[in-house]
């Protein structure tokens, strides 16, 4: 990323407004696909928005949110551009606020596993219910779908990895 921008993003003032919150999430958003567990990370700031305030209420969480995110935007790691002719390797995860997955290949010289997209988001207030473990299938199903367009008619099958044992016997 370019110097000046990486700067910019570091130099980013914490949002004293709705609006500038607002405009900041904008901005974050347009680039959550670069992110891992984005949804995650920016939950106590997008809960800010809940009920549209008149004002912030900011907290040590909703700040130590706002540098996490500014944080990942220097430090992301690259991202490599997807390989048709090689496995992907789907990697899914789930908390009690969120889903997320990062889709990866086996590339480069030595061969190491690398990101080629990552999905994030939120769950809203039925699937928080579930159990772990569901939580889990609906964050494999959420990347399924969001990913279709490279793992549909590939030329190998894929791995999908989960923290949850029950879920391989799918």
């Amino acid at each position: 990323m370019d110097e000046g921008k990486v700067t910019a993003i570091r130099d980013w003032p914490t949002p004293t407004t709705v609006n500038e919150l607002q405009r900041f999430l904008g901005f974050a958003n347009f680039y959550r696909r670069f992110i891992q567990n984005y949804s995650s990370i920016a939950h106590p700031l997008t809960s800010l928005l809940r009920n549209k305030p008149k004002s912030l209420a900011w907290s040590p969480a909703t700040e130590k949110a706002f540098h996490l995110l500014k944080k990942a935007f220097t430090t992301t790691p690259l991202l490599v551009h997807p390989d048709p002719n090689k496995p992907f390797i789907m990697e899914v995860d789930a908390s009690t606020t969120g889903v997320g997955a990062v889709l990866s290949q086996q590339q480069g010289n030595p061969s190491r596993l690398h990101p080629c997209a990552f999905f994030s988001r939120k769950l809203n207030p039925a699937e928080r219910n579930y159990d772990i473990g569901n939580r889990d299938l609906l964050a494999v199903k959420l990347a399924l779908e969001e990913w279709r367009h490279w793992l549909e008619g590939a030329k190998h099958p894929f791995t999908v990895l989960t923290d949850h044992k029950y879920l391989e016997y799918l």
